[in-house]
């Protein structure tokens, strides 16, 4: 296991904020280690309460928009969301269109630094949320999808603050998707590094497998979201993902990809699961 050991939340910034009819939405900027600046978005219902809150982190192919409907959503139902993005991307801009796209180099993915950097931003993050007078620091929850849940699974064990996680698409053991996996990108970077430089990476990313973590997320409530026509986490890494967590836990299998594209079925099923948790027990999330 890697010990991982949150610091003083020294700085945080708004920088746009927009009104919406029933919540605002807040472009926060804030500091978190190795010199970096994390971007999130910060949606907030517009009446006074204590409201529960939501983590979110996007998967490897998108970026922090990919979750911004369900947080608008969310808002309407009462809840404060953070939107975090990952250190591993950046934006591109083509003829007015925005999209993600990994680094145009692959050392960012082979660059052990840049997993701690993820778990760092996140902490920061649930450090900035309950310090808020308008979030109830008792109800935090996290959804991740992709990566996002890959090292929910890490957070899962070593982040008390958070009662209940989602973790959509998620792999158990990176070290051994790396290792095996026939995606094109898991070939890719074992082609690109020297053997040497291969073993070196792999033995640091051991440290953070899931397994490791998430059988120590108890007495927080785990929702594993799996797609049976994933193309980057097949049936044994999310067995191996369940299975290894604690209790209580529950799982779903969904007929989708690793995107979880037009899968309304899992958006209503984490949104209800997030109200029951942290939300209102009675509330049931429906959509027009």
């Amino acid at each position: 296991m890697f010990h991982f050991r949150e610091e003083h939340l020294t700085d945080f910034e708004v920088r746009k904020s927009i009104i919406k009819e029933g919540y605002s939405i807040r472009e926060v900027y804030y500091e978190s280690p190795y010199n970096r600046c994390v971007k999130a978005f910060l949606i907030v219902p517009n009446q006074t309460s204590s409201h529960p809150a939501v983590v979110f982190m996007h998967p490897g192919q998108e970026n922090r928009k990919s979750f911004y409907k369900e947080a608008t959503l969310l808002a309407e139902k009462g809840f404060v969301s953070l939107i975090i993005e990952s250190p591993f991307l950046v934006d591109c801009h083509q003829e007015g269109k925005q999209y993600k796209k990994f680094i145009q180099t692959i050392e960012p993915l082979v660059d052990i630094q840049n997993y701690t950097q993820m778990i760092m931003d996140i902490r920061r993050g649930i450090t900035f949320l309950s310090k808020l007078e308008f979030v109830d620091a008792n109800r935090i929850a996290y959804v991740g999808h992709g990566f996002g849940a890959t090292w929910g699974g890490v957070l899962a064990g070593i982040e008390n603050r958070i009662k209940a996680f989602v973790l959509i698409a998620g792999a158990s053991k990176t070290s051994s998707w790396h290792m095996t996996s026939e995606h094109p990108m898991a070939v890719l970077i074992r082609s690109f590094l020297p053997p040497e430089r291969f073993d070196f990476f792999i033995s640091n990313l051991r440290k953070f497998d899931a397994t490791h973590y998430i059988k120590n997320a108890a007495p927080a409530s785990i929702y594993f979201q799996f797609a049976k026509n994933d193309e980057y986490v097949d049936c044994d890494q999310a067995t191996s993902f369940y299975n290894t967590a604690s209790s209580p836990k529950k799982i779903t299998w969904y007929q989708t990809d690793h995107g979880f594209s037009q899968c309304e079925e899992a958006f209503l099923d984490r949104h209800n699961w997030l109200l029951d948790k942290i939300g209102l027990p009675n509330d049931i999330f429906v959509t027009e």
